[in-house]
């Protein structure tokens, strides 16, 4: 986008917003509303204009387990869920839907065959994500590693076996790697790099724009952990990011005249909201 006169610069990143496979998901639930009543266990994706989309189509999310009798079909949101769950709502002869990330289903076998292998298994991740959760499987032996102080907090181990959300940033992801080898020299640590595919090119797409840009416009919900991800790429260079759900979040921001601004957005970021940032940006 060519600036204005004294107006801004705005450089879009080469991969951003949602992947094929989130896509394909968000489709998938709408196309279920026409013909059933559904329900979604727990919030489908973490973003305030899919919650939008989703309670537009007379779609329920957050629906708690003692209400799924109220609907043909409860939809597995695309964090997934712990396996032991689903095969207690299966064993009760619930209709599910499981539209769980093809990367979340990925951590979640990774994770059980380093546990088969004796690995104390670990999950490199945020403890509260429900996606870190669905992945470590809710078990209180389950590690989660979210910094060097959980690190700090493990118990020696002959065998660590660790795999990651798939939304994190793949330099965070490597650094707690290798700060979880240099705690215990003496144990073999095995890591299976589960970040997904999109969200390296994500990263990667933005570091090539920090060369040239001032600032970052991150569009999606704040605390998102891939919002949080691309915030902290943006850090590392020294550079100003905010993270807008839409273009009203921008009203209380100031821009200098010419700034080079990059625009990108997280990994559940819809289509629209890009677009409507994009073009407020666009006029300023």
């Amino acid at each position: 986008m060519p600036p204005a006169a004294a107006g801004l610069e705005v450089r879009v990143s080469s991969a951003l917003g949602m992947d094929d496979d989130a896509r394909a998901a968000l489709g998938r639930v709408a196309v279920l509303a026409k013909s059933r009543k559904i329900g979604i266990a727990g919030r489908f994706m973490p973003d305030r204009g899919v919650s939008g989309k989703l309670a537009a189509l007379g779609i329920a999310e957050n629906v708690e387990p003692e209400d799924f009798f109220r609907f043909r079909t409860i939809v597995i949101p695309y964090c997934g869920v712990p396996a032991r769950v689903r095969r207690e709502w299966e064993e009760s002869g619930q209709g599910l839907e499981d539209l769980t990330s093809p990367q979340v289903r990925r951590a979640q076998v990774a994770l059980g065959l380093l546990k088969m292998e004796g690995a104390q298994a670990l999950v490199i991740g945020r403890h509260e994500d429900p996606e870190t959760l669905a992945i470590s499987g809710g078990n209180s032996a389950m590690r989660i590693i979210e910094d060097t102080t959980d690190t700090s907090r493990l118990l020696f181990a002959p065998a660590f076996g660790a795999v990651c959300q798939t939304t994190l940033s793949p330099r965070r992801v490597s650094w707690l790697v290798q700060q979880l080898r240099l705690r215990w020299r003496d144990a073999r640590v095995t890591f299976l790099d589960t970040v997904s595919s999109a969200m390296a090119a994500r990263e990667e797409a933005l570091e090539r724009l920090l060369v040239v840009c001032d600032r970052v416009v991150v569009v999606g919900e704040t605390g998102e952990s891939s919002c949080e991800a691309l915030m902290e790429t943006a850090s590392r260079r020294g550079k100003q990011a905010i993270a807008v759900t839409g273009p009203d979040d921008l009203a209380a921001t100031d821009f200098a005249p010419n700034e080079k601004v990059a625009l990108t957005a997280g990994a559940f970021a819809t289509d629209e909201a890009i677009r409507a940032v994009a073009e407020v940006l666009a006029r300023k």
